[in-house]
């Protein structure tokens, strides 16, 4: 497939779109694997990211655009510990907070850093 989506052909020294009726069989399949991914992409991520992908034309257009909003530096990876460190460490109930609300809030603190692989012990 020469195309981003569309199977493509050279027509005097331009690219310009095939009809259906010149795919062959690798351009039909392309084009079916592409739709398959696309579709599996859009079914996986939520509403956020849907409206910053929704107008790629293709899988690779998708992936490359989540991989570049969802992959961190060393240095936003640095900060994003520091930010999280500080706020295990002044951790307190805000006013009029429920237990549960609070636990939650904590929760998404430990499981952020974890994932960056900082964690405490349970003393």
């Amino acid at each position: 497939m020469d195309g981003p989506s569309i199977p493509q052909k050279h027509e005097r020294e331009i690219l310009i779109p095939k009809t259906k009726k010149e795919w062959n069989k690798e351009d039909r399949r392309s084009t079916q694997l592409n739709t398959k991914a696309m579709h599996t992409l859009f079914c996986v991520i939520g509403l956020k990211e849907y409206s910053r992908v929704s107008s790629c034309a293709n899988a690779k257009e998708i992936w490359d655009k989540l991989e570049i909003t969802h992959e961190d530096t060393d240095q936003v990876k640095k900060s994003k510990v520091g930010i999280l460190t500080l706020n295990y460490e002044t951790f307190m109930m805000k006013p009029d907070e429920d237990i549960k609300a609070m636990f939650d809030r904590f929760a998404i603190i430990i499981n952020e850093l974890k994932s960056y692989g900082k964690t405490y012990p349970n003393e």
